[in-house]
């Protein structure tokens, strides 16, 4: 699975600091939140050789998510209230589509529950106030610039949600954060 240049550098380290994590018995479970299409679930998977779950709540994306990959399950499923029982990841990620969450702040309340004492949340997305983040983005989609979250408030609601050991890095152009919690 390919990688957009400007993801490459932080999913990378994410990668990194997933096969750098103890894991008692056996292989880590990793979720990803808001999978779409499943770039990120298939390349974690075939990176870390994990066992990697993703959700969307669009049908249309989980179809294109399972056409790619028939190794990594896919499933039709919010990010706020999801079907799988507590503790059930080590880790939940996510790659540019936090600020598509209906209600963010839920979805990480949620993600808490999922995961196993100790588990690692890791969102990459866009960072809210970056002028240039518009350059890769046409006119019509834009308008999602204004739901994209500062480095600041994304640590806060990580906190408010309950995680510990908050970390936010940067990819090198300063468009894109990587922010980090532990349940």
């Amino acid at each position: 699975m390919t990688l957009l240049e400007n993801e490459a550098e932080l999913v990378n380290r994410l990668c990194a600091r997933i096969l750098d994590a103890e894991c008692e018995g056996g292989k880590r479970k990793i979720l990803d939140l808001g999978c779409g299409r499943g770039k990120l679930a298939i390349y974690l998977s075939e990176e870390t050789g994990c066992d990697v779950t993703g959700v969307d709540p669009s049908r249309e994306r989980i179809e294109k998510a399972r056409e790619r990959s028939s190794s990594v399950p896919f499933e039709v499923q919010p990010a706020e209230e999801t079907t799988f029982a507590d503790n059930t990841f080590d880790v939940v990620v996510s790659l540019k589509s936090w600020h598509e969450m209906v209600d963010p702040k839920v979805a990480l309340q949620e993600s808490l529950r999922l995961l196993t004492e100790g588990g690692k949340i890791y969102i990459i997305d866009w960072v809210g106030g970056v002028a240039h983040t518009k350059k890769y983005f046409s006119m019509e989609t834009r308008a999602h610039a204004k739901k994209y979250f500062t480095a600041e408030r994304l640590g806060e609601m990580l906190s408010e949600a309950g995680f510990s050991d908050i970390q936010i890095e940067f990819n090198m152009d300063g468009e894109l954060m990587l922010a980090e919690g532990q349940k």
